[in-house]
């Protein structure tokens, strides 16, 4: 299990080197879309990244409505992206540009831990064992640890507090 936390810990440092390549970019996708935006600003008309593509037209002027409404594919992408001497770079990144995977992961940690804790101090409580406020603290912070120790499920067992953003 040890070896496990080592690989885990070396993965999400892996990935957040490669997340904070993208932790710059505010707003990913220009409003027209990238399709559009780079085939203007490379001068090719539609029917010229048609024929690269190997489509018809239509097909493209779809695609560029559809982008930015994210309703395209990846694989579609990718196809225009060639035929314009491009590439697509795709990543799945913190809502929050300053929040790291780790950051993520302890404020996940604390969620589920308080849930805990509140669970057992409010049977406590009913028991007439109340606790201090800075003893439940205390414990909120070495349950978070244990659970991202033991890679635990329960850490994404809270419901998400970010959904009321959306």
């Amino acid at each position: 299990m040890r070896v496990q936390r080592k690989q885990l810990i070396r993965q999400r440092k892996i990935v957040q080197e490669k997340l904070d390549l993208f932790s710059k970019l505010d707003e990913p996708m220009p409003p027209s879309g990238w399709v559009k935006a780079i085939r203007g600003s490379l001068g090719v008309t539609i029917r010229q990244l048609a024929k690269r593509v190997g489509v018809g037209h239509g097909s493209i002027a779809q695609i560029e409505k559809r982008e930015p409404k994210k309703k395209v594919t990846l694989e579609s992408l990718e196809k225009i992206a060639n035929a314009m001497d491009c590439k697509v770079v795709y990543a799945i990144v913190p809502i929050d540009p300053k929040e790291t995977l780790d950051d993520i992961l302890h404020r996940k940690a604390t969620e589920a831990a308080q849930k805990i804790v509140s669970q057992v101090s409010h049977t406590m409580r009913l028991e007439a064992q109340g606790t201090h406020e800075k003893q439940l603290k205390n414990e909120v912070l070495r349950l978070a640890d244990e659970l991202i120790s033991n890679n635990d499920s329960r850490i994404w067992d809270v419901n998400k507090k970010r959904d009321a953003k959306k």
